[in-house]
């Protein structure tokens, strides 16, 4: 047997086998919160024409101008040019004229008369009202030039963006109706375990199931799409079965009646819960190591989340990582080895091991412990939430244990507790939790 990772190589070895995800065009509302694949580019000048800001007129020179419906230079032509000394009414992002040197806000603008001209015509003479600010005159004022956000060319996104509704908006903008991402890795789930009760209140002996209803969407935040998720017993040959059936099989659960030759795709990486210790029980871990065409690592050097295993299936790109069963355990397994692996599908870099202050210190430990933490406010009290910029320190959670989900779910992040003592103040590891994670 090699030696188990430490949590950090655990980290780089998941990040290094996970496969690059394909790149497709997608539609920009079914882009939030994908990854872009390659920089993107403005196919044309932002905004693509010079536009008003305002309500009002635009004037060509210093006042006062002639303001004329049939001004005949403007009749018959959209790119004609204003002439100096006359005006032309426009609107808030309507073209503004060629020759204009500025807009005059609708409320800053005077009217003095209307004539009537022999050709039917109407004439007005157009002033700046009395009291109007000065600045109205400037040149350009209130003009959105053409190209002022972006030339045409330039990198709208860069490639490696997680995409924000603002960024999809930039792009609608920008004139583009699809973008480059890569596809979510495919994540089949197989939880195991004849104990585990998925509803209502366990009896004694039974446990209730805490895997089904968050690791689907801890695995969508960390931009995965679960393509299967089945419950199946302690048993190898129907563990071996629900393996295979990740691999690309016959969807695993499927009813009697389903078409036989339906063909589920196969998935990037399978996630087993429990069974994965070494005892007889520890089915998962037998039929694993006898499938398995490649083992990354056996198990892990820290606590909790020791048992965590790492192989790769039969097939070209189909990895499969091993939870152990106790949830804190598995959690702390998620973030050290699932979330690097599926960054790294995506293209995304590897989140920063952040360095943090232990306010209270920590007690020696015989073993690497990750144990959730809070932030809290130096000098304040322990509830408090930093606010300002005070200086940041952390605070150990209180039932930690790897059947326990009580201090993970007041956490921050995971700090890292070497098997020595951490005196008061003395800086950690953290690796902070993807949905408290701050940029």
């Amino acid at each position: 047997m090699t030696a188990a990772p430490r949590w950090d190589e655990a980290m780089r070895l998941a990040a290094g086998i996970a496969p690059l995800m394909p790149a497709a065009d997608r539609p920009l509302a079914d882009c939030a919160g994908a990854v872009l694949a390659h920089d993107v580019h403005a196919p044309m000048q932002i905004p693509h024409f010079d536009s008003s800001a305002m309500d009002g007129f635009a004037v060509a020179g210093p006042p006062p101008w002639v303001l004329e419906d049939g001004c005949p230079a403007l009749a018959g032509s959209a790119g004609a040019t204003l002439l100096p000394g006359w005006a032309q009414r426009v609107f808030t992002g309507s073209p503004v004229p060629a020759g204009a040197s500025g807009i005059i806000r609708r409320e800053y603008a005077q009217v003095n008369g209307v004539d009537a001209a022999e050709d039917g015509t109407v004439r007005a003479r157009l002033d700046l009202a009395p009291g109007s600010p000065v600045s109205e005159l400037e040149p350009g004022r209130h003009i959105r030039r053409a190209g002022r956000e972006s030339a045409a060319g330039e990198v709208l996104v860069p490639g490696g963006t997680v995409l924000s509704p603002a960024h999809i908006a930039y792009a609608a903008v920008a004139g583009l109706d699809v973008l480059p991402v890569r596809r979510r890795p495919r994540v089949a789930l197989i939880q195991t375990g004849d104990e585990v009760r998925a509803t209502g209140l366990p009896a004694v002996g039974e446990v209730r199931d805490a895997f089904g209803p968050q690791l689907p969407a801890y695995l969508h935040l960390l931009g995965a799409d679960v393509v299967s998720q089945v419950r199946i017993g302690d048993d190898p040959a129907e563990t071996r079965r629900a393996l295979e059936s990740a691999l690309g099989g016959p969807g695993a659960g499927a009813d009697d009646d389903a078409d036989a030759e339906e063909v589920a795709p196969a998935a990037d990486l399978v996630l087993t819960t429990g069974a994965t210790g070494r005892s007889a029980a520890d089915h998962v871990r037998r039929v694993v190591e006898d499938m398995a065409q490649e083992v990354v690592f056996e198990e892990l050097d820290m606590r909790p989340g020791h048992p965590t295993m790492c192989t790769r299936l039969p097939g070209a790109a189909t990895w499969h990582v091993g939870l152990p069963g106790n949830p804190l355990a598995a959690m702390v397994a998620m973030r050290v080895v699932v979330e690097p692996f599926l960054r790294a599908a995506l293209g995304l870099p590897p989140a920063p091991v952040a360095r943090v202050q232990l306010a209270a210190g920590a007690p020696a430990a015989t073993v690497e412990r990750l144990t959730p933490a809070r932030r809290i406010t130096a000098g304040a009290g322990a509830a408090e939430a930093r606010t300002d910029g005070a200086e940041q320190q952390w605070k150990l959670c209180d039932r930690t244990g790897s059947n326990m989900l009580r201090g993970l779910s007041q956490a921050d992040g995971l700090v890292v507790l070497p098997p020595r003592a951490v005196e008061p103040g003395r800086q950690v590891d953290c690796l902070e939790l993807p949905w408290t994670a701050r940029s």
